[in-house]
């Protein structure tokens, strides 16, 4: 066994229908588990096949890879890109018009890899605090205006800046009609986890609208059971106002990383081909 307990709560909110997809996979005989949320958007299309397709494509890739001489290896985040890279495509051969935003966090025995597209937020606890090892992608940020802007796109404020005046996110998988301007390129983040690390929270915006890193941390902390606690942050978030579905997946790292012989976690690479 990994040693990695998780609790998942999805809740519909005050939408009229759910667009949020989850998935978890672990392979225990080569130390991997992975969890990921996708938060569709235009309807679940995208999402339902991103959660189906992107971590067992990964899987897929790296168990072939693993076969090949260490030299001829390619590296995880490579893996990891193209699998992004490749759901991406597949929606837009299929003419699935719908989108969705991604977050997935692998853990391979002490290694870590996080990556994501839009919005989605992935949550690690560090000692008594916390790190944020996604980065949310808006289209007002500068580098993300400028590689919109130099395809032909726009950044137009309705309310809140919108790729063309539509989605308030500048990459995404799927979305069809938007491309290229909406970009599938992931970021992704490497690592290594070490004993300070307690918990790990993917949760998508419907939660991040309304709570703030310290927020989550706390209460995940102040409730222990990772079931729990993906339930009281879901609660909490709908008490403050939001109006979103809301997908939470809480994993309890306690006993997984008692016998790390890291200290502290180490990010060792950051990974962003969608900046110019």
């Amino acid at each position: 066994m990994m040693n990695i307990t998780y609790g998942i709560t999805e809740k519909i909110g005050y939408r009229s229908y759910m667009e949020d997809m989850h998935a978890v996979y672990q392979d225990v005989d080569r130390e991997f588990f992975a969890a990921g949320i996708y938060d569709g958007h235009g309807g679940k299309g995208a999402a339902e096949t991103a959660s189906r397709m992107l971590i067992p494509y990964f899987m897929h890739t790296w168990a072939k890879e693993s076969g090949k001489l260490f030299w001829e290896q390619r590296s995880e985040n490579e893996l990891l890109r193209e699998a992004y890279l490749n759901v991406d495509a597949y929606l837009i051969k299929r003419g699935i018009n719908s989108g969705t935003a991604a977050a997935d966090l692998y853990i391979i025995g002490e290694k870590i890899l996080a990556a994501n597209v839009g919005d989605t937020r992935i949550l690690m606890g560090t000692g008594n605090g916390s790190f944020l090892l996604t980065k949310d992608h808006k289209p007002d940020l500068r580098e993300e205006k400028a590689r919109i802007e130099s395809l032909g796109g726009r950044v137009i404020s309705l309310g809140v800046p919108r790729v063309e005046g539509v989605l308030a996110m500048s990459r995404a998988l799927g979305d069809t009609g938007l491309k290229p301007y909406i970009s599938g390129e992931p970021r992704i983040v490497e690592g290594y986890l070490g004993n300070e690390n307690d918990y790990a929270i993917l949760a998508c915006d419907g939660i991040w609208d309304v709570l703030g890193p310290d927020d989550v941390i706390g209460l995940a902390r102040a409730v222990i059971d990772p079931g729990k606690a993906s339930e009281e942050i879901s609660r909490t978030a709908l008490d403050h106002g939001s109006t979103d579905n809301i997908t939470v997946i809480v994993l309890d790292l306690r006993e997984y990383v008692k016998g790390l012989k890291r200290k502290k976690m180490e990010i060792t690479d950051i990974f962003d081909y969608g900046i110019l």
